[in-house]
């Protein structure tokens, strides 16, 4: 596929910052903590710095939103929303489930996105009406229509211990309706995974642009669908996602989370 330069510089961002992560990974690493739960290591902070180099020397012009250290250079036309390390709990327990996200918007609008999976050696890219693809083969989404055979995917929010209520009851409600769910924490993997089929759709609340701005591409560009949990497409002012397969698994979703069945 013949990517556009924003498309290739983030797939070199990402690169540049998967490449930090594995000179940590399922090493002995030093672990602070954002909050009660909320891990961040150097890993983090060197593979976001590798990542924002490879962008300001490509766009210097362009605008940065970053997970760490609070990088954010926003209010330009072209910014670049990047999560250096999504899945930082999985990567301090040795987990392979964990990857960079870098997306672009435009506007207001996600032109570009990478996910890259290191450890796993699976890169998802995505451009606006060029596709999604995984390790340059091109994906969709799963075909399946009825929600008992769909296997689900989601995430708990930091804050659920504090405020369980809609998260632990949407989990039970959602469980009792479909094949099955996993929970893999790390939003931009479970959004990528959707995009290829092995999953026909992700909800979560309590997120932020950069843990979903490269997957909401994926998922889009593969045939999905992506909305906030009332059914608009604000999910990154809202803080509130449902990613699915079709509109008829989407509905039903949508339906179940907002209690209206």
């Amino acid at each position: 596929m013949n990517f556009s330069k924003y498309t290739r510089a983030a797939l070199a961002a990402a690169g540049a910052g998967a490449k930090e992560l594995l000179k940590y990974y399922d090493k002995t690493i030093n672990v602070e903590y954002k909050g009660e739960t909320d891990p961040v290591t150097l890993a983090d902070k060197n593979s976001q710095k590798a990542a924002i180099k490879v962008i300001k020397n490509t766009f210097p012009g362009h605008g940065i939103l970053a997970e760490e250290d609070g990088v954010a250079e926003t209010g330009k036309d072209f910014c670049w929303i990047i999560d250096p390390l999504d899945g930082t709990v999985n990567f301090v327990h040795g987990l392979p489930a964990f990857c960079v996200s870098v997306g672009l918007k435009y506007k207001d609008e996600i032109i570009s996105g990478v996910i890259f999976s290191p450890v796993m050696k699976e890169v998802f890219i995505a451009e606006k009406g060029k596709g999604a693809f995984l390790n340059g083969k091109k994906i969709e989404v799963s075909k399946e229509k009825k929600l008992i055979r769909s296997l689900a995917v989601t995430g708990f929010p930091y804050y659920t211990r504090k405020r369980p209520g809609r998260v632990i009851k949407n989990f039970s409600k959602i469980t009792l309706e479909t094949q099955g769910i996993r929970r893999l924490g790390s939003a931009a993997l479970d959004l990528a995974y959707v995009a290829c089929g092995r999953f026909e759709f992700f909800w979560e609340e309590g997120l932020k642009p950069w843990d979903i701005a490269a997957g909401v591409l994926a998922v889009k560009e593969a045939g999905g669908i992506v909305s906030g949990y009332d059914g608009a497409e604000k999910y990154f002012s809202d803080m509130t996602i449902l990613a699915s397969n079709n509109k008829s698994i989407h509905k039903r979703v949508l339906n179940i989370i907002n209690e209206k069945r």
